[in-house]
């Protein structure tokens, strides 16, 4: 099965970001004398946002699949109730 366009990386967005990362990378090394060291907790600091990010992502997605639940939930009852209650008597 074909992968899903949706899906798809977008090369060109990434490799744009990798250049202007790698750029910025050069610049603190050469610059602003930066040690490996200290590029590298850069790198984790930015890694941990990410993983915030999906995290908060996760976090919103469970949120209004939450919510559509209720909503269906919701209308099965609405339903239940169209009849009348002393209908029966």
């Amino acid at each position: 099965m074909p992968p899903d366009k949706d899906h798809e990386p977008r090369w060109n967005i990434i490799d744009k970001l990798f250049n202007k990362v790698d750029k910025a990378m050069d610049k603190a090394f050469l610059d602003n004398k930066c040690s490996f060291l200290e590029v590298d907790i850069m790198m984790l600091m930015v890694t941990e946002k990410l993983s915030q990010q999906k995290h908060e992502l996760y976090q919103m997605y469970l949120k209004h699949k939450d919510a559509d639940k209720e909503e269906e939930e919701d209308k099965d009852k609405e339903v239940k109730k169209e009849v009348p209650e002393d209908l029966y008597k």
